[in-house]
C-alpha cells in the first residue's frame, strides 16, 4: 500500500519523432493504454513529451488529431535538429518541470510499449543507478527478429571498446533508456545527432555514474522502408565509417587515442560482415563474446 507522506515520482516519457506517419496511431494507442493502466498508481505521476523533429510527413498533422483530451505535450521543431538535440531539448524540459526521470522512447516501432512497466517499476523501486538502459542483446529471449548484421556488428565493436575502459555492457545503442533527471543535465551533453549515445556513456563515466542494463526485445522495421525516410542519415553508411566516426569521438570525448588504430577496428567488422550469414538467437552471443574478446587483446 502507497504511504501518502512518500512523494510522488514524476516521470517523463520522452519521445523523439521525424517522419512516422505509419506508426504513430498504433504506437499512440499502446501509450495510451499505458497511461491509462498507471492512473491508479498513486506513488507515481507519468507525462508524455512527443517532440516532433521537424517531420516532412503528416506525422504532425497524425499528432494533434490524436492528442485526445491532451494525453500527452507536443514541442514542434519546423527543420529538423537531429536525434541528439531532441534528447537535449526533453532533457532540459524535465528539469525545468521538476521531473525526477526521464524515460526515452522512440516513435519508429522499434520499441515495445509494454516494457515500460518494467522501466517504471525499477523507478519506483529506487535504485542507486543514474541511468537504466535498455539491452536488446542479454539473452535469446530478446530476440522476436534478428537484428540488422551491420548494426549489430558496428553495436558489438563500439560496445566492446567501452568493456575495456570500464564499462560492463552488451548494447552501447538502445534509445530505450531511464535517466535520473538532476544526473543526465549534469552532463552538459552537447551533441545533436545520433552519436549522442557515446557522448552520455563517456561523460557518464567521467562523472562516475552507476548504470545498470535492461532487457529489452530486438524490434527492427523493413529496413527498406526506414530507408525511404533515412537515405542521407548516417546510420545508414558504412559500418566501417560509422565505426570511424564513433571512436573519433570516443577518442575526443576520451582525450586521449585508443591503443589500437581504427584500421583494425574496421577490419574487424569486414571480418564477420563477409563471414557471418545472419545474426540470430542462435549465434548472436557467440559472435559478440568473440568481438568482446578480440577487442580486449587488441586494448591490453
Amino acid at each position: 500500500m502507497f504511504d501518502i507522506s512518500e512523494e510522488i515520482i514524476n516521470i517523463l516519457l520522452l519521445i523523439p519523432c521525424f517522419n512516422e506517419e505509419e506508426n504513430i496511431e498504433h504506437i499512440l494507442e499502446h501509450l495510451l493504454h499505458v497511461k491509462q493502466n498507471l492512473q491508479d498508481r498513486n506513488e507515481l505521476n507519468l507525462e508524455i513529451l512527443i517532440i516532433n523533429d521537424g517531420s516532412t510527413d503528416k506525422t504532425m498533422q497524425i499528432l494533434e488529431k490524436n492528442n485526445h483530451d491532451s494525453f500527452f505535450n507536443i514541442i514542434n521543431f519546423k527543420k529538423n535538429k537531429g536525434y541528439g538535440f531532441t534528447l537535449r531539448k526533453g532533457f532540459n524540459y524535465a528539469r525545468e518541470m521538476n521531473f525526477s526521470w526521464i524515460i526515452s522512447f522512440d516513435m519508429d516501432g522499434q520499441h515495445e510499449p509494454k516494457c515500460l512497466y518494467n522501466f517504471i517499476d525499477q523507478i519506483l523501486e529506487k535504485p542507486t543507478e543514474q541511468i537504466i538502459s535498455g539491452s536488446r542483446y542479454r539473452n535469446s529471449n530478446n530476440f522476436w527478429q534478428n537484428p540488422w548484421k551491420d548494426r549489430f556488428l558496428v553495436n558489438a565493436i563500439i560496445t566492446g571498446i567501452l568493456n575495456t575502459i570500464g564499462f560492463s555492457i552488451t548494447d552501447a545503442f538502445c534509445g530505450l533508456k531511464a535517466y535520473e533527471c538532476d544526473a543526465i543535465n549534469d552532463l552538459d551533453l552537447e551533441i545533436s545527432g545520433y552519436e549522442i549515445p557515446i557522448e552520455i556513456w563517456i561523460k557518464s563515466l567521467k562523472k562516475g555514474y552507476k548504470i545498470v542494463e535492461k532487457g529489452v526485445p530486438v524490434i527492427y522495421k523493413d529496413r527498406e522502408g526506414i530507408l525511404k525516410n533515412a537515405k542521407s542519415s548516417f546510420l545508414f553508411k558504412k559500418g566501417e565509417e560509422r565505426i570511424e566516426k564513433y571512436i573519433d569521438l570516443l577518442e575526443s570525448l576520451l582525450n586521449s587515442p585508443l591503443k589500437t588504430d581504427v584500421k583494425v577496428f574496421k577490419s574487424l567488422f569486414s571480418k564477420y560482415f563477409n563471414s557471418t550469414k545472419d545474426i540470430n538467437k542462435h549465434n548472436f552471443k557467440k559472435i559478440q563474446d568473440s568481438i568482446f574478446a578480440q577487442i580486449r587483446k587488441l586494448e591490453t
